[in-house]
């Protein structure tokens, strides 16, 4: 049994012929839609259905090759937790795996750049569903010798509203930033550590890189 969360409507079927008759669709919350089997004629309407017409829903079901075959359609929950002993699956790719800083001749220096990318995944047949206290929904950082040198949302703003977070099952959704390096305030080769937050879920997923100079 699975369970399926989403916006139900429906659509007039066959117009004109004698199997004319609503189609009813689960739009889930990353605007996927998909047909929701009735169990009633082509030509009726599924009064389990039609009842949810225009509202969100959680359906407990299956996939089909023709749709969602529902068992229980109830109203959405939207408190409703993980399966037990289930979480997202997350990592974190660096554009570097060794960071080159060039400090020679001494002086103002360019900056460098470097690219951060942290994934999450749900590798389940259902939707995710989690909720941030702002509308910040991801924070990265890079620390040294246990300090934080720098943090991606020091020079941002965020509304300050709770924001609902949906991650549908499947492939890894991706959340891209970039990491201005000044290479006057990087002190001392060595390695370093990146870390990616998920907020929504408060899970970490991190990965160390080495800094060196070129002399």
């Amino acid at each position: 049994m699975e369970t399926f969360d989403g916006f139900m409507f429906s659509k007039l079927h066959l117009i004109g012929s004698k199997s004319e008759g609503p189609v009813y669709f689960l739009q889930s919350f990353d605007y996927r839609e998909n047909i929701v089997i009735k169990q009633t004629h082509p030509w009726k309407e599924d009064p389990n259905l039609q009842k949810f017409l225009a509202k969100k829903v959680t359906i407990e079901g299956q996939v089909t090759q023709r749709g969602i075959a529902y068992k229980q359609v109830m109203p959405y929950k939207p408190s409703r937790k993980a399966p037990k002993g289930k979480t997202l699956e997350l990592a974190l790719k660096t554009g570097e795996d060794v960071l080159w800083i060039n400090k020679m001749p001494p002086g103002p220096h360019p900056p460098k750049y470097m690219d951060l990318t942290l994934l999450v995944k749900w590798p389940y047949r259902s939707i995710w569903t989690g909720t941030c206290p702002s509308s910040q929904i991801y924070e990265f950082t890079i620390e040294h010798d246990g300090k934080i040198i720098w943090r991606w949302s020091d020079d941002k703003m965020f509304l300050q509203v709770m924001q609902p977070v949906c991650i549908p099952g499947g492939d890894f959704q991706k959340f891209n930033e970039i990491w201005k390096v000044n290479p006057d305030d990087i002190e001392s080769e060595g390695i370093y550590t990146a870390r990616g937050l998920f907020i929504a879920s408060g899970q970490e997923a991190s990965k160390e890189f080495e800094i060196k100079f070129a002399h």
